[in-house]
């Protein structure tokens, strides 16, 4: 999975994946749901979500297994691949705007983290 999605957003281009496995579920940045023959958005149910600031995944922080401390606060996981990427170089991914992909897509991704 963390290789489709490192290729999507490296080249800025969209994947789409049908599947029953809920995991993908937590790398998407949309779900549907097909049922009866309706496609519909899925109902998010109450978490805590907030972003994994190395792949932008969304992870429940209430749920969380993966996490550790920069500045004193708390930054959750979505993998340990991403935690072990972040822990190698907690800066780049704690930038308040991320630049990789600006000069190809021309957006600026807000990465919002951080849990007090």
């Amino acid at each position: 999975m963390m290789i489709l999605h490192d290729i999507a957003r490296g080249e800025g281009c969209a994947v789409l994946m049908v599947t029953h496995d809920p995991r993908v579920e937590e790398v998407a940045d949309r779900v549907l749901w097909l049922e009866d023959g309706s496609l519909s958005d899925r109902k998010s149910e109450r978490h805590s979500w907030v972003k994994d600031p190395v792949c932008g995944m969304r992870v429940d922080a209430w749920t969380a297994t993966l996490m550790t401390e920069y500045k004193g606060k708390k930054v959750v996981f979505c993998s340990q691949r991403c935690l072990q990427r972040f822990k190698a170089k907690p800066e780049r991914y704690m930038e308040p705007v991320r630049e990789d992909n600006t000069a190809k897509t021309g957006i600026k991704s807000p990465i919002t983290t951080i849990i007090d």
